[in-house]
């Protein structure tokens, strides 16, 4: 009965190995971005970084949406994590750090205008800027991100409560602080 038992179960892992494969590889692309635009292709994608199997995206939705998405590297390829986003400035007023999101509790972003003249600090850390000039110019103007700059800063413990500061880089002088939610 137990050689029976034991056959069965071989037999059964055999069957549904394949089908097990088959969904895994299904869902897998062979960039980062595939795997999201897989999700829905109308995102407008601004790359963060791609270190070794993570990838970090941030996007435009509905052209009114601001959001981030993870993308892992496995086995089979990669696949998108879950994308959470959430509303864009209409005036696209970005002159202070007030509109900022966050994406779980390890990474705060938002959109900023003079990124070049300005520094974001979180705690004593400096937050990423990236110039969104870097985009095609025909979605610049489409989606009104003209003189705008996405910053970022992603931590390995949760950013609640940490004191977030725009400073004046020619000056040095603190424009603007505020508290993490």
């Amino acid at each position: 009965m137990k050689k029976w038992l034991l056959l069965s179960g071989i037999l059964l892992v055999f069957l549904l190995a394949p089908i097990w494969l088959i969904t895994m590889k299904a869902d897998a692309y062979s960039e980062p971005q595939e795997a999201l635009l897989a999700i829905d292709p109308d995102l407008l994608l601004i790359p963060g970084y791609n270190i070794n199997d993570r990838s970090l995206y941030f996007f435009i939705k509905n052209s009114n949406q601001l959001g981030a998405a993870y993308a892992q590297e496995g086995l089979f390829g990669w696949k998108a994590d879950r994308l959470t986003w959430g509303p864009l400035d209409s005036e696209r007023n970005y002159e202070s750090l007030s509109d900022y999101q966050v994406h779980g509790e390890n990474l705060i972003y938002g959109l900023i205008k003079h990124g070049d003249e300005r520094t974001i600090q979180i705690g004593e850390n400096q937050a990423t800027m990236l110039n969104l000039a870097m985009l095609p110019p025909n979605d610049i103007v489409k989606f009104r991100l003209e003189e705008l700059y996405l910053w970022y800063f992603e931590n390995d413990a949760p950013l609640d409560g940490e004191v977030i500061k725009l400073i004046d880089k020619n000056t040095g002088e603190e424009l603007e602080q505020l508290r993490a939610n």
